[in-house]
């Protein structure tokens, strides 16, 4: 349901719907969610990916991934990769990604959701009775990590290719 309008590009909306979602679901620990927000300056994160892509062969990168990390299973720290290709394999078929011809960079940390990132560390993550909402929260985390790097990338000085992103195991992308 949420693909067409990711593809179309407005996060607002997803957002929008993800967000009414959980919260018609019973209350629960996930419902930290739609009181945060990722607090990484946009500034702060296009300087990072510009840093890496400088680390790439200019002419070589076709396309740029970025993910975060399982959060769900890492509940201690949360945050993101970039990863370089000389192809772009489109959306059609997302094996291309698994394929990458970059170096490892590091990470660059995703911050203002420790609270949540808390919840997702203690037993509320194992309790059935949050399954839903534990679903639904990791969807609205995911979709506010791409709206980052949408805000970020009009900053990037050296993208100029796709920049995909989405979470680890997610094909949101």
């Amino acid at each position: 349901e949420l693909s067409p309008i990711l593809r179309a590009g407005d996060l607002a909306k997803c957002e929008r719907r993800v967000s009414a979602c959980l919260a018609a679901l019973p209350r629960s620990p996930f419902h930290e969610i739609l009181s945060l927000s990722i607090t990484n300056a946009p500034e702060e994160v296009a300087a990072y990916f510009d840093e890496f892509f400088r680390q790439q062969p200019r002419d070589k990168i076709k396309a740029a991934y970025t993910e975060m990390n399982g959060f769900d299973i890492n509940p201690g720290l949360w945050f993101c990769s970039p990863f370089a290709y000389k192809r772009y394999g489109g959306h059609d078929d997302y094996d291309w990604l698994s394929d990458w011809q970059s170096d490892d960079f590091g990470y660059l940390p995703i911050l203002g959701l420790e609270s949540l990132q808390r919840v997702y560390g203690s037993d509320a993550f194992h309790d059935e009775r949050f399954d839903d909402a534990c679903s639904v929260a990791g969807l609205l985390v995911v979709i506010r990590f791409q709206d980052l790097i949408r805000r970020s990338a009009p900053r990037m000085q050296e993208l100029r290719f796709p920049l995909l992103a989405t979470a680890h195991d997610y094909d949101f992308i």
